[in-house]
């Protein structure tokens, strides 16, 4: 007997592999997934005691269906998975007439210049007197000036407002000189 009885048994390092080779329906799917082929060829072609040929050779087959049934597994889930991506993202039907597939211009863009009152944004103190008392609305109301910026630019004396020139000189670097 060219091998040990401990290999071969239900609970040896090649006892999942000796099931495949010969009762290969017997096997779930956790223990085909959680067998490692590299590490059970390395035991069968260089194990402690020697292993017969015919023996290593049924081995081998049980490592080739466990083999197969790991790609069948990751086909199946594969699949699974990219339906399951399709279905997300597929579109349904949508009948739109044909000038309604392009939204008009003011309906997706903001205005240049954007006046908080005419969108309801600004409540004056008089509209929100009637929703509660004017003493509760007051603590969180402050004059409108102090929170708005001012239009006018800012002037700094000495430099024009046009954009990086000084006043009296066309040089953009007045500080460099040229020869």
């Amino acid at each position: 007997m060219f091998y040990s009885q401990y290999l071969l048994s239900k609970k040896g390092p090649l006892g999942i592999i000796w099931i495949a080779a010969h009762l290969e329906r017997k096997l779930r799917r956790k223990q085909i997934t959680e067998t490692d082929i590299g590490d059970t060829v390395d035991t069968i072609l260089y194990s402690d005691v020697p292993i017969a040929l015919r023996i290593s050779s049924h081995l081998l087959v049980g490592v080739v269906r466990i083999y197969a049934r790991k790609v069948d597994y990751l086909l199946s889930d594969c699949s699974e998975a990219l339906v399951k991506i399709r279905r997300a993202f597929e579109t349904s039907s949508i009948n739109l007439p044909p000038n309604a597939q392009v939204a008009p211009y003011h309906a997706i863009t903001l205005p240049e210049l954007l006046d908080f009152e005419e969108l309801g944004g600004y409540v004056s103190p008089e509209r929100a007197a009637h929703a509660g008392t004017r003493a509760e609305f007051e603590h969180h109301v402050i004059d409108r000036d102090l929170i708005t910026l001012q239009q006018k630019p800012m002037e700094v004396p000495g430099v024009s407002q046009s954009l990086f020139t000084f006043e009296g000189s066309h040089n953009i670097f007045p500080c460099a000189s040229y020869a």
